[in-house]
């Protein structure tokens, strides 16, 4: 069953559907109430500021807190991913947190301490 939707942000209609797509988001952004849903765009981006303000300063709390989200069950680009000027995705540091650990890899954006 879909369902028309108005973003409150931007004003834009889009689609909502039993399995909605913003199922694929991390759950980090708090609805307020009574907003309504946001539109894909600015859902992403409010997820995209929130965790560069979760990821700003890190400390092991905030660790705990984003691993115990578990893994993405799909990636979404601009927040698990980028992808570079040779076409190779670059994934994030949020990403690279939900992992759980560090996979050893030397990874561009690992947020995880360097062991000596």
């Amino acid at each position: 069953m879909n369902k028309e939707k108005r973003c409150p942000n931007c004003q834009i209609a889009f689609a909502c559907t039993t399995e909605c797509w913003c199922s694929a988001f991390p759950p980090i952004v708090p609805l307020e109430e009574n907003q309504g849903c946001l539109c894909p765009d600015c859902l992403k981006s409010a997820i995209q500021d929130r965790i560069s303000h979760w990821t700003a300063h890190l400390d092991a709390k905030k660790i705990k807190t984003i691993q115990k989200m578990g893994k993405p069950t799909s990636l979404i680009e601009g927040i698990d991913y980028t992808v570079n000027e040779q076409g190779f995705y670059v994934f994030s540091s949020w990403y690279l947190l939900r992992q759980g650990k560090c996979c050893g890899n030397g990874c561009r954006n690992c947020p995880y301490p360097k062991k000596t």
